[in-house]
């Protein structure tokens, strides 16, 4: 059977139980205490307790791998003589200072779906990126008359590599209260943002008429980018993906996490002058998302 290449599906591994953030090392102590991380600045350095080795309480902490629920993590502590109590107490220093995840606590991967819209390198690292970290993709090109953005069923939408959006489409996700990401190259740097969350945040349309107000020609310039993708090098692509990715896992990390800096706002990412400018994008009134969008807080796939 063919593959559909509008389509890239995986199947990644259920996290049933606490997960210890896999990005954090573990590193022991020369008296014994255990370090989660080497930032000089955030690293956590926990004792064992009273009565405990550094292995047996090393023992415990391997087993915080999503594969294991918290009450056989409790009893197989028991077994290397730790108590229910202590090992409560490790898991609640280790949440407080954000290094571990709880089944249930954020959304499964293999449950979500992020739909990436456009034809282009943007597109195609975003894709690759998100396909690499564990998440389905679907990604289409076109938004056809008869194209409905319900049936895509997707948590977010990232327009990419389009430097101006088909405005149907837009006006479409804003009216049915979909999340979307535009991530675009500009002159040769990379754009990430707006991130829109309908009725809650400014929208595309919030930015064009903000740029008309300090340039009544932008419309008629906007008009001639339809339909363009944008060019930079290599290495500009890939830095744009990566922050559009670094927006992408805030979302999926809500609420738990930091809320994502382009709700409002766009990250503009300039590789000669190593600048990562941060651009606001106020909601404006005269926008047509104040009546398009579902009312604030009714979006029943993210909030801000």
């Amino acid at each position: 059977m063919a593959c559909d290449p509008q389509r890239v599906t995986i199947q990644p591994t259920r996290h049933v139980g606490v997960t210890l953030d896999p990005r954090i090392a573990v590193l022991v102590r020369p008296d014994g205490r255990l370090q989660f991380g080497w930032d000089p600045e955030r690293a956590l350095v926990l004792a064992p307790p009273p009565g405990v080795r550094t292995e047996q309480l090393l023992a415990v902490v391997r087993l915080l791998d999503g594969k294991n629920s918290r009450p056989h993590i409790l009893w197989t502590a028991v077994g290397y003589g730790i108590a229910p109590t202590d090992v409560s107490k490790l898991l609640g220093d280790l949440d407080r200072a954000g290094l571990i995840d709880v089944a249930g606590t954020s959304p499964v991967a293999d449950t979500i779906t992020i739909r990436v819209h456009g034809r282009g390198p943007l597109s195609d690292a975003v894709s690759a990126g998100l396909t690499d970290g564990g998440i389905r993709v679907s990604r289409s090109f076109r938004y056809s008359a008869d194209s409905d953005v319900r049936r895509w069923n997707a948590l977010c939408v990232v327009l990419a590599d389009d430097l101006v959006a088909e405005p149907r489409l837009v006006a479409d996700l804003v009216q049915n209260g979909i999340p979307h990401l535009q991530v675009r190259l500009r002159d040769g740097r990379g754009v990430v943002g707006p991130l829109v969350l309908p009725g809650n945040t400014s929208c595309l349309r919030c930015a064009d008429l903000l740029r008309a107000a300090y340039d009544e020609d932008w419309p008629h310039l906007s008009a001639q980018l339809l339909g363009t993708v944008g060019h930079a090098s290599p290495a500009v692509i890939m830095a744009t993906a990566a922050v559009a990715l670094g927006q992408l896992e805030a979302v999926l990390a809500a609420p738990r996490g930091a809320p994502p800096s382009s709700l409002d706002a766009t990250l503009e990412i300039d590789l000669g002058a190593h600048r990562l400018v941060t651009r606001r994008w106020p909601r404006q009134a005269s926008c047509s998302c104040t009546y398009l969008a579902p009312a604030a807080g009714e979006s029943n796939r993210l909030r801000s």
